[in-house]
């Protein structure tokens, strides 16, 4: 995983302005967590990271590699939506597979980064369900 950084980031939308001088570091290893009311930017500001969104004007940094430009393909972010946008027919363990399937992620790896993300978000009795079986809180 490589530093965020993200330097005067602004997003408008015709001529409403959603996002004016973003400015954030986030460091390896660190948590990040933005929080704000509905309509704030919050999603708007992720999307735009992962490249799902374009940059009005400012910067996205991953590393030392400049991304606005960058397809979301190649940025190696993932996301997760607040609201299902799960597959409803695979287990928690099959959706966190997924993209890594997809690109050819060895088992062994795919194996290790579920342990590491079920121990962090301390899901690891609800890896067998799916997503019916969840609860939402």
């Amino acid at each position: 995983m490589s530093t965020l950084t993200i330097r005067n980031l602004h997003k408008s939308y015709g001529g409403l302005e959603i996002l004016a001088g973003i400015n954030l570091e986030a460091q390896t290893g660190e948590f990040v967590a933005l929080v704000g009311p509905s309509g704030c930017g919050k999603s708007t500001l992720l999307a735009m990271i992962a490249g799902l969104e374009t940059v009005t004007s400012g910067e996205i940094w991953i590393g030392d590699r400049l991304v606005n430009s960058v397809q979301p393909k190649d940025r190696d972010i993932a996301m997760v939506f607040q609201s299902y946008a799960l597959y409803p027919t695979m287990t928690v363990r099959e959706n966190i597979t997924f993209g890594m399937e997809s690109r050819g992620v060895p088992k062994a790896a795919q194996a290790e980064a579920v342990k590491r993300v079920a121990a962090l978000l301390q899901i690891e009795q609800l890896l067998k369900r799916k997503p019916g079986q969840l609860s939402g809180g």
